[in-house]
């Protein structure tokens, strides 16, 4: 049973400003919200297929620290691409962008440490046999929570939203920079 305290825990989480969210909010910012809607359900099935690894690997690598130093500068190594590909984007942005995008969104959802997080320490071990439930109900709350990040960048003033895909490369930047500290430190 899906417990009060995972759903605040993991609404948290979701609201938190991260890599995902950055990239919702620039979709929204640059695509609109009506074309940009789609991307939480990018989101929602980055979190379901991230997770689900996070549960089934929980119990092989608990306590390795090498392997979590991996995962973090896989993460990082992906946040800083998006970063740099971010910078070079122009404003506007047509349907191909908009695949493109999804995509993004979907596979920088996938190595979002939030995934990291809700698979090994939200999500109770042992509650395999529940798992998909607490997974459905963080896959949709994560939809809503994305769809807010969506219109938050599509009610941007027009003069920061012509800026938002490099505001976002810088955030993502900072964000690998800290994957890297975190994976190098311990």
């Amino acid at each position: 049973m899906v417990t009060l305290s995972f759903i605040l825990s993991a609404l948290l989480i979701l609201l938190t400003p991260g890599p995902t969210n950055t990239v919702l909010a620039t979709c929204g910012a640059s695509l609109g919200i009506r074309r940009a809607a789609i991307m939480p359900i990018a989101e929602a099935m980055g979190y379901i297929l991230a997770v689900s690894f996070f549960i089934g690997l929980t119990d092989g690598i608990q306590g390795n620290a090498i392997a979590f130093a991996t995962m973090k500068l896989l993460a990082a190594g992906w946040l800083l691409y998006s970063a740099v590909r971010l910078w070079g984007m122009p404003f506007l942005s047509d349907a191909r962008s908009v695949r493109q995008l999804f995509v993004r969104v979907l596979l920088t959802t996938i190595v979002n440490p939030k995934a990291m997080l809700v698979g090994t320490v939200l999500i109770p071990s042992g509650a395999n046999i529940q798992a998909p439930v607490w997974l459905a109900t963080y896959a949709a709350m994560s939809t809503l929570a994305g769809l807010a990040w969506v219109v938050f960048g599509g009610c941007l003033p027009l003069r920061v939203r012509r800026h938002s895909y490099k505001l976002a490369s810088l955030i993502l930047g900072a964000f690998s920079l800290a994957a890297v500290a975190s994976a190098v430190s311990g």
